[in-house]
């Protein structure tokens, strides 16, 4: 959804304020970690917090407390996030192809933006968490050969890598800078490049 939504440094608010009440320095690292592991499933990535920044033992209340809080908070967030540049262009340009979402998000969250922001009607299936983005990419590509996927994060790259399709780095809203470098990369500033 990074490729659709301005709103990976909005998903980095909205972790800094569901985790407020830990230490600033864990929550600094974690931070750190969550932007070079974007398009992971934040029931991953929470998981990660409480056992290896916090160093603790998996307790399901805090855990269960944490997601709904971050999952307030990228509800809010989505409503007011910008669209990617050129997005309804592309999606017009490619209307005769099938275009799915592939996210590390919340399914339902997601649908349910898609639906309230007018957009699920350019997609033939909107799809996220808790299914691995890797079993989501595998999924589509068993109904659909010849697929190609754009994405901003790593894990979009290892789920097209792990499912043997073509991948295409859009760089400009991405918090990967190591990917940003890496020249090797099919690569494209953002989807007006594509129109």
């Amino acid at each position: 959804d990074g490729v659709i939504f301005d709103s990976n440094n909005l998903k980095i608010d909205a972790f800094r304020d569901a985790l407020n009440e830990f230490d600033v320095v864990i929550v600094d690292a974690f931070i750190k970690y969550f932007k070079n592991n974007f398009g992971t499933s934040r029931y991953h990535l929470l998981r990660v917090f409480i056992e290896v920044f916090l160093k603790q033992d998996f307790d399901e209340k805090v855990y269960r407390d944490m997601l709904a809080r971050y999952g307030q908070n990228c509800v809010i967030l989505y409503d007011k996030s910008e669209l990617t540049k050129y997005l309804l262009k592309f999606l017009n340009k490619y209307s005769d192809k099938n275009i799915f979402v592939a996210s590390g998000s919340d399914q339902e969250e997601l649908r349910v933006v898609f639906k309230n922001r007018n957009l699920d009607k350019y997609f033939v299936g909107i799809f996220g968490s808790p299914t691995k983005k890797s079993e989501l990419v595998k999924n589509i590509v068993s109904k659909n050969k010849n697929t190609v996927m754009i994405g901003d994060a790593k894990s979009d790259m290892l789920s097209a890598q792990n499912n043997k399709i073509d991948f295409i780095f859009m760089s400009e809203y991405s918090t990967n800078s190591d990917m940003k470098k890496d020249s090797s990369l099919n690569s494209i500033r953002n989807l007006g490049d594509l129109t």
